[in-house]
Parts: C-alpha cells; sequence; structure tokens
C-alpha cells in the first residue's frame, strides 16, 4: 500500500509530564501506516522552530516520505492534552501554520499513491473532490457521526472514519449503514472507546473487542487503527484479522504518552494557562 496523509499535524503539549510530541491526526496515520510496512507519505506544514523540528526528525526516523513538507515561517501548532480523573480533556491551543492549500504539485504527488488520508482538522473540505478525482480518499470524521458537516463530506470518501464512543450500539450501527448504503462508501468503520470497534462494509458487520490494557493515554488509538485498518484491506486480510490487529496497535498506544513516541522536553514555547477547553 502506497499512502499519502495530507492535513493537519499538532505538537501535543503534556504539562503534567513536562513533554511535547509530534503528533496530529494525519501525522499520526502516516506514521502507524509506515510501521505496517506501507509506502508512507505525509503532507502538510510546521514552522521553523523546535516543534517543527521534533516532528520532520520523526517523520524521517520513521520513513515517512515528507518531501512536500512546508516549512513555513511561524510557529508549528500545538494542542494541551489534559487528564482529569482518568479522562483525556484539551486545554489552549494554536494551529500555528498548519493550515494550507494543496497546490498542483500536491495534487500530482498524490496521484502517485493508492490511497489518501485525510481529516476533518485538515481544513481541506474544499479540495477533497481535487484529491477523490486521483485516489480513493480514506478520511476520519471524528465524532462527526451523519451530521451535516458529515453529509457534506461524504460523497467524496471511500473509507471513512468515525468515533462513535458517544452512540449506543443501534445508532453506530445505523451510522455505518447510512455510510455505506445510502453514501456509496467502500468501508465504514467505528471506533468506540473501551466498547472496541465495529467494521462494515457493505455485506458484513464485524465487532471487535477492544483489548484490555492498563491505560495512560488514548490519543492516537483511533489513528493507529484507521492504518491497520487500511493496510488490512490493502493486504486482502480478513476482517477479523484486521480488526485484530488494528485493536491490538491501538491498545499498544493507549499504554504510553504520545500518539507514537519521540518524546521532548517542554521548552520556553511552553503553552500557558493549559486551562481553556479546546473549541471544535
Amino acid at each position: 500500500m502506497r499512502l499519502v496523509a495530507v492535513g493537519d499535524n499538532i505538537t501535543d503539549c503534556y504539562p503534567a509530564a513536562g513533554q511535547m510530541f509530534p503528533g496530529g491526526n494525519c501525522v499520526n496515520v502516516a506514521v502507524h501506516a509506515a510501521r505496517t510496512g506501507a509506502k508512507s507519505s505525509y503532507i502538510g506544514a510546521i514552522g521553523r522552530d523546535e516543534r517543527g523540528a521534533q516532528l520532520r526528525d520523526a517523520l524521517d526516523a520513521e520513513g515517512v516520505d515528507a518531501t512536500r513538507l512546508r516549512v513555513l515561517d511561524g510557529p508549528t501548532g500545538y494542542a494541551t492534552v489534559l487528564h482529569r480523573d482518568g479522562e483525556r480533556s484539551f486545554g489552549a491551543y494554536d494551529r500555528g501554520v498548519a493550515p494550507f492549500a494543496l497546490d498542483d504539485a500536491d495534487l500530482d504527488f498524490i496521484a502517485e499513491h493508492d490511497v489518501a488520508h485525510s481529516s476533518y482538522a485538515a481544513g481541506l473540505d474544499q479540495q477533497l473532490a481535487d484529491i477523490a478525482d486521483r485516489v480513493p480518499l480514506s478520511f476520519d470524521f471524528d465524532a462527526h457521526a451523519g451530521d451535516d458537516y458529515a453529509r457534506l463530506v461524504i460523497p467524496h470518501v471511500t473509507y471513512a472514519f468515525f468515533s462513535a464512543s458517544h452512540l449506543t450500539v443501534p445508532a453506530t450501527e445505523d451510522l455505518l449503514h447510512w455510510a455505506c448504503d445510502e453514501s456509496g462508501v467502500r468501508v465504514a468503520l467505528a471506533t468506540r472507546g473501551s466498547a472496541g470497534a465495529m467494521l462494515y462494509d457493505g455485506d458484513d458487520l464485524v465487532v471487535q473487542p477492544a483489548i484490555p490494557v492498563d491505560t495512560v493515554d488514548t490519543l492516537g488509538a483511533g489513528d493507529a487503527y484507521i492504518a491497520n485498518v487500511l493496510a488490512g484491506l490493502w493486504a486482502d486480510l480478513p476482517t477479523a484479522e484486521t480488526l485484530r490487529r488494528a485493536a491490538e496497535e491501538a491498545a499498544s498506544v493507549c499504554t504510553r504518552l504520545g500518539a507514537f513516541g519521540y518524546p521532548l522536553a517542554l521548552s520556553g514555547t511552553r503553552p500557558q494557562q493549559l486551562t481553556t477547553p479546546l473549541k471544535e
């Protein structure tokens, strides 16, 4: 599989631990795809700062092709990760230079891959049709479960991923049937936190239980799930095996801070006043 992840990156800052990690849905998917053995690429924008260098070095270390990574004047984005009573929340954030528009060279590069992955956080909604015209589009809707945003975007999507821990089992099933049966998606997956995940391909609905671990941090677990599901689909693995592998990788992510490692100490760029709720 040749996968290109297109869009958001962020530095995940953990003030309680005094550490920051490279991340962002698209970056995380690119890295976890590379770990499955896929040829993986990333298109995005970082600043000329310590956080940008941290992300670029991590991509290089993981073998992710970052030749289309923009390095711009301005700050690399950050988000503050908080844990309260065992639950993750987000504090202060700034997307920095991450928002960007694809140019013709980017689109030509995307066309060299088998699949492109993006997300609701990438801010590329106006260019999703351009991507989908070139390769099948994988898209992380997060909690946008059949809402107006999802209805707007899903006509361009081949592989749909949802975060559905807030939904009941019947509502999750309805969501997956809506995506595949009504909206033309080839495969739809809903992750449901400790309740596991459900995948529907237009014929079969398969349930994968979560794998119990001593959870430290759930950030990035869903992104590992996405990468491993896509890798399994391209390898023509049985659905049950694909989901088992994805669940194992997601569980592993939950045992440590950060989406895929490479911590640095929070430095003079450390965000202050880390209690402001993240705005969607």
